[in-house]
């Protein structure tokens, strides 16, 4: 509840390695991706683009109502997206103004390797992330000063030092955020093999539920694009 009523939730996962036609040379990752037939209907859409979404779900707590979405593939030739930008219409809760939010992924971004970067903001204050520097987490209460989170600092929750570690100031990010899913799959699974068993509140992974909501939204973006960005719902 620190941040207020959320109004804005913005994501974006930029990459450059796809900036020229890379499949062309043979290179298999490249291959793959730019294969419809393998890859689905979504390119950097389905590669990246879902990340960044499920972030924004995840960590806002939202709903999306419906979404407006632009595909681009710049590269002459390339059967799949490389370039996607989508405007987020969320559903309302209770009865209050619905937050709206932006998603922008590309592979065609010189610059970046994987900015997978994440904004929030609400009535009372924001939010800002971004992986490449993922110990940190900026967080304004609006008319104060920007104060710096660190992970298992001062200001973290007993949730959040469950899934540390290294003391503070080590580094500790991508690799150990794959360790800490297993880990609560594993929990999950041990609290469901005792009888009547089920896994604390606090044990969080990804279910099927999530994987299937990633696919609706690749079939949202496809769907609104071809009719020119049309609101879409989920």
């Amino acid at each position: 509840g620190q941040l207020g009523d959320i109004r804005i939730v913005q994501s974006e996962y930029p990459q450059d390695w796809l900036t020229e036609d890379l499949a062309a040379t043979g290179q298999k990752q490249a291959s793959w991706r730019s294969d419809p037939k393998q890859a689905g209907a979504g390119g950097a859409l389905g590669d990246i683009g879902t990340h960044a979404y499920n972030l924004a779900r995840f960590v806002s707590g939202l709903e999306l109502d419906s979404l407006s979405a632009d595909l681009d593939a710049f590269v002459p030739g390339r059967q799949l997206d490389d370039n996607v930008n989508v405007m987020l219409r969320f559903k309302p809760v209770g009865n209050k103004h619905p937050a709206k939010g932006m998603i922008w992924a590309s592979q065609v971004a010189p610059g970046h390797e994987n900015g997978l970067k994440l904004r929030i903001y609400g009535s009372k204050g924001g939010l800002e992330w971004v992986q490449a520097d993922p110990n940190y987490l900026w967080y304004t209460p609006f008319g104060q000063p920007k104060q710096l989170l660190t992970r298992a600092g001062a200001g973290a929750m007993p949730v959040a030092a469950r899934v540390t570690r290294v003391p503070s100031g080590h580094p500790e990010g991508y690799l150990e955020g794959f360790a800490n899913i297993y880990q609560e799959a594993a929990r999950a699974i041990r609290a469901a093999r005792r009888r009547g068993g089920k896994p604390g509140k606090d044990v969080i992974f990804p279910t099927i539920e999530d994987g299937v909501e990633g696919m609706a939204f690749i079939e949202a973006c496809v769907k609104s694009s071809k009719k020119n960005g049309a609101w879409t719902k989920l």
